[in-house]
């Protein structure tokens, strides 16, 4: 067993201190690129995340066919609970034009808690591995320092999906640096509490019980994150287009959906 304190300093500074830095490494491309191309970055995240965290969540229990029983449906019934809670708080999402853009910071916040939701399965898996492992080594007990950097790199990575909602929706929120940075903590906080909790809760909770099942967790923050999607997708649809402009969001749909496929191939 790893001790608590241990244990709670590597969660926090595993989530805050990348997320903060993927949130400035976007801001920082946010000048030269326009909304529709930091979407289709955005969006090859979030491609990977998809097939990433519907692992985690055992795919649903599709390979249980229809012999799963009253578990597997609780498992599909909270990942619907996920999809339909976020897009119950954004009445804007499908109305046509530009009016359906307006609604400022309560996007990327939604969108940081959206695609934030399922850290508390990746907080759960830090803090029960460290409660249960023979080793004096987190790292060690947590794959290695490979796997220790691409956790990080997936924490640096993800938040980029917030953050380029943030420059999509919500650049003119803040009137100055501060405030941009204010509004960039606010997301970071959305975004990493969640794993926090989690971390925290788990290392308590698996001694508690051994047995406990964090798959459904997976499978609410799967839910959740297809507002995220949308919410992204949106931009890619509006203005005017061209051939050169196709390749272009084609490219960088690339780009963003390699970045995670590298920072995985990492932890394989």
């Amino acid at each position: 067993m790893i001790g608590f304190a241990e244990t709670f300093g590597a969660v926090l500074a595993s989530f805050l201190i990348p997320t903060f830095i993927g949130l400035l490494v976007i801001s920082a491309a946010a000048r030269y690129l326009s909304p529709k191309y930091l979407a289709a970055f955005a969006i090859g995240l979030y491609l990977w995340f998809f097939s990433d965290t519907i692992g985690d969540a055992s795919l649903l229990g599709v390979s249980e066919g229809f012999t799963g029983g009253a578990l597997h449906v609780a498992l599909w019934i909270v990942f619907a609970v996920g999809v339909a809670l976020l897009f119950s708080l954004d009445r804007k999402m499908f109305v046509e034009g530009l009016e359906g853009a307006d609604f400022g910071f309560a996007i990327p916040l939604l969108v940081a808690i959206a695609v934030g939701m399922h850290g508390f399965g990746e907080g759960a898996a830090v803090g029960g591995t460290a409660a249960v492992t023979t080793s004096s080594n987190l790292l060690d007990a947590f794959g290695g320092l490979s796997a220790g950097v691409a956790f990080i790199l997936h924490k640096g990575l993800e938040p980029m999906m917030m953050g380029a909602a943030y420059w999509i929706y919500a650049k003119d929120h803040a009137g100055n640096a501060a405030g941009r940075v204010r509004d960039l903590c606010v997301l970071a906080v959305a975004f990493t509490l969640p794993g926090i909790i989690g971390g925290a809760s788990a290392y308590y909770l698996v001694q508690a019980f051994p047995n406990i099942d964090f798959t459904y967790v997976f499978a609410f923050g799967l839910g959740t994150s297809i507002y995220a999607a949308m919410r992204l997708a949106r931009p890619l649809f509006l203005g005017s287009g061209s051939k050169l402009e196709s390749v272009k969001v084609a490219v960088l749909v690339v780009i963003g959906f390699t970045c995670l496929y590298l920072a995985a191939l990492l932890h394989a």
